[in-house]
């Protein structure tokens, strides 16, 4: 495809950024349109898992689409480090899930059944094993799976080297920036409709994260996708309490590189308001301390949260809209928005540039259309 075929992407996140990371790789002209500052919404504030075991339910597309994304991740950072001059922080920490009752060990261990088989090297501990593994731990753990080939980076750093690589391989970033309307021509969206005038282009990408619903409003298309809000925090204990992630049900306590946990989190219907209640964060830290009764002694660091994008099932939205051309979307990532950001972008200019329709077939808009 010339490089003279312009994409307007709507939304400066990590999926937007990733996109536009890959498309300018492949020699188009790409603007990304965001309404606020690169990295603003759920992606900066994310806690910034690539773990494609730990992130995925049950076997089936999704795991695939998260192995193939995670794989991608590991060869992608050390250039795009390089292009952006920007650290991610990736750490392959590993990953520890926690059982606490019976019922916890049966499904940790109905997750290993079909983990195994992946040679990821997952493995379970009794209890004393995982103490050894993590001395820290609460004393009524009563064993936990480990799943040491997982990792995190920072998402606020991922976001914006994904944002700066795409500028130097000639994309324009439009911050500050609202979208006021789609062009479009006998069914083909043809562009945006900004302040300043009307940008025009031959793809749109729709990447805006839990606002997508509301886009969709100016195609007459539902777009199923809602904000969630997950509140998160972070405190700094010396020494720090744990060397990899500890995980139970929706809680985690996550050691960052400069030397704070990041402890997370809720799953809040909660419409736009993306603050941090006094509640939500007091349920983060009872539940935090029983896994790790030390980080109690810690200092409060940050307290925040974001809107976490969501659809009916949980999974991501890609690829046409049904009944219009030039338009493509890329939301509904939920809580894995870090993780398959890399393989979303991969996907989207596979598309654009070589029509390649069948990787975004199975996550198609139409899966709804019931």
């Amino acid at each position: 495809m010339p490089s003279n075929n312009h994409v307007i992407i709507i939304g400066g996140g990590v999926i937007g950024c990733s996109v536009a990371y890959h498309l300018a790789g492949a020699g188009l002209r790409v603007t990304v349109v965001e309404r606020g500052r690169v990295g603003g919404g759920a992606s900066g504030v994310a806690a910034g898992m690539v773990a494609p075991l730990s992130e995925t339910p049950s076997p089936g597309h999704h795991l695939k689409l998260a192995l193939e994304s995670c794989a991608l991740h590991l060869e992608l950072l050390p250039r795009l480090q390089e292009e952006s001059g920007i650290d991610v922080e990736y750490l392959p920490s590993g990953i520890l899930h926690l059982a606490f009752t019976p019922e916890d060990e049966d499904r940790l261990r109905a997750r290993m059944e079909w983990q195994e088989p992946l040679g990821m090297g997952v493995q379970w501990l009794s209890s004393q094993e995982a103490r050894l593994v993590e001395p820290a731990l609460g004393e009524e753990v009563t064993g936990a799976l480990l799943s040491p080939r997982e990792g995190h980076l920072n998402s606020g750093r991922l976001v914006r080297a994904l944002a700066q690589g795409a500028a130097r391989r000639g994309a324009a970033i439009l911050q500050d920036t609202e979208v006021l309307g789609l062009l479009s021509h006998q069914g083909r969206v043809t562009g945006v409709k900004l302040p300043s005038g009307d940008l025009e282009g031959e793809w749109v990408v729709l990447a805006s994260g839990a606002w997508a619903g509301l886009y969709g409003g100016w195609l007459g298309v539902d777009v199923p996708v809602h904000p969630v809000r997950g509140q998160i925090l972070a405190t700094r204990a010396l020494p720090c309490p744990i060397s990899r992630i500890v995980w139970h049900g929706l809680t985690y306590l996550l050691p960052k590189a400069d030397g704070s946990v990041v402890l997370g989190t809720t799953s809040e219907e909660a419409g736009f308001r993306d603050r941090a209640t006094l509640q939500g964060i007091a349920g983060i830290l009872r539940r935090a301390i029983r896994l790790v009764p030390a980080v109690a002694e810690g200092e409060l660091h940050r307290v925040w949260a974001g809107l976490r994008p969501a659809s009916p099932d949980g999974l991501p939205i890609l690829g046409p809209v049904p009944g219009w051309e030039g338009i493509l979307l890329a939301v509904g990532h939920f809580r894995s928005g870090i993780l398959l950001s890399a393989i979303t972008g991969k996907m989207i200019c596979d598309y654009i540039v070589r029509g390649d329709t069948q990787p975004l077939a199975p996550s198609s808009l139409s899966r709804f259309a019931s």
